[in-house]
């Protein structure tokens, strides 16, 4: 399933014979239907990214979104720990 991704984000960023060389490579055979641009794996990147920098010992040196710094400080662990 990621080698779909990373074809996707190829053919995404306009790397069209890379892609082809990628599943040339992996030997693909199937059919493959594409997402919408940007695609999952970009998309899934950028997620990850803003919630990486928003952790509390990256948030003063890295941009991130405030989204993504109210889930690192969201209590959520400690609402599920006794007292």
């Amino acid at each position: 399933r990621l080698a779909l991704y990373v074809y996707e984000y190829l053919l995404h960023v306009g790397a069209q014979k890379s892609a082809q060389t990628f599943l040339s490579e992996i030997r693909w055979e199937k059919n493959i239907t594409l997402g919408e641009p940007p695609g999952f794996l970009h998309s899934w990147w950028c997620v990850f990214w803003d919630l990486y920098c928003a952790a509390p010992e990256r948030r003063d040196t890295c941009e991130h979104s405030s989204e993504a710094k109210a889930f690192h400080d969201y209590p959520f662990c400690s609402a599920h720990l006794p007292a």
